[in-house]
């Protein structure tokens, strides 16, 4: 005979089921930027223009996978909610990490646009200058996120990293 569950339980299993999406969507976030560093790092050459549309794919996949980490995190059951059911002294933390998905969201977004009329080595330079800025920004936003987590839940997140 098995012992009925406790109430706690299906939280846990709800927990559990939050972590393992944000273990995803973190992997998913982390080869994003590292493809729009690869783009950067990459020669321009004699042909800035050329480049610039390479990198844009880059920018494209990662404004993507920005806009569904956005939607998944800030969503009912993403790991907001899960962080301030189970973990309180976890919100002001949740709420600085949700005030930034806006701010870089933007920042994407501006980088899409200087990427699509980008068309000289003075324009390869700005845009690479903004997208160091940007990749900064989403590291720190990325590590910020695993302390949440492991404050939250005792989980370190980074070591599959």
């Amino acid at each position: 005979m098995t012992e009925p569950r406790e109430p706690s339980d299906a939280r846990h299993a709800a927990a559990r089921a939050a972590l393992d999406a944000v273990v995803i969507r973190r992997d998913a976030l982390y080869t994003a930027i590292l493809g729009l560093e690869r783009a950067m790092a990459a020669a321009s050459g004699d042909d800035p223009a050329g480049w610039a549309a390479r990198a844009e794919t880059a920018a494209l996949a990662l404004r993507a996978t920005w806009r569904r980490h956005v939607a998944d995190t800030e969503a009912p059951d993403g790991i907001f909610v899960s962080v301030a059911a189970d973990s309180p002294r976890s919100i002001p933390a949740a709420g600085r990490l949700r005030a930034e998905h806006a701010p870089l969201g933007a920042a994407v977004d501006a980088l899409v646009a200087s990427l699509a009329t980008t068309r000289d080595p003075a324009g390869v330079e700005r845009v690479r200058a903004d997208a160091l800025d940007l990749l900064r920004g989403l590291l720190a936003h990325r590590h910020r996120g695993a302390e949440l987590v492991h404050d939250a839940y005792q989980v370190d997140l980074a070591a599959g990293d």
